[in-house]
């Protein structure tokens, strides 16, 4: 019972703080690395909590013109390519996961941080799962392009997930792999 309350509370604070964020009109571009991830987070970071909910509102489900705000033009037509074949065929496509927490559930994700990697234009993001300090780290790759700061790549540094490369893996590579 005490965990249903904590879990209450947690949640309802979550709540008030995503209801003081979205009073935050979004920049027009992003300045920097940081800024384009962070905005990310707070537009579809509501995902680990309530995904099975809103399931059209998921960030891969959105429209292009909206990926394209937080993606380069590469990845959100590799992501709509996705979605496409998904649509098409009613079988799983590459992205079987939550984009931004590199899981199928990520429940019980908290104390998000977000820093730039000191002398690169990679953001890295960690978390803590259901007690379990730094669950996964994820390494955006931006880019600046004439219209701000863009995510061109996600990689997934910790978790192995079967059939996919490495002791992480890149969203891209999981992207631009032929469909079965």
């Amino acid at each position: 019972m005490k965990r249903i309350g904590r879990t209450v509370i947690i949640w309802l604070l979550g709540c008030n703080l995503f209801c003081a964020l979205a009073a935050v009109e979004r920049p027009a571009r992003f300045v920097s690395a940081e800024e384009v991830v962070a905005w990310l987070y707070r537009d579809f970071g509501w995902e680990c909590f309530l995904a099975h909910s809103f399931e059209e509102d998921i960030l891969c489900d959105q429209p292009q013109q909206v990926l394209k705000r937080y993606f380069t033009p590469q990845l959100s037509d590799w992501i709509v390519r996705d979605r496409a074949y998904v649509e098409k065929t009613r079988e799983l496509g590459h992205v079987d996961f939550v984009l931004l927490f590199g899981s199928q559930d990520p429940d019980g994700v908290g104390n998000l941080r977000i820093e730039r990697l000191p002398g690169t234009d990679k953001v890295k993001v960690v978390y803590d799962q259901n007690g379990e300090r730094d669950v996964m780290e994820l390494q955006f790759a931006a880019v600046e392009t004439d219209k701000g700061w863009r995510i061109a790549d996600i990689r997934y540094i910790s978790g192995e997930s079967a059939g996919r490369p490495g002791p992480g893996f890149s969203l891209l590579e999981i992207l631009s792999q032929p469909y079965k």
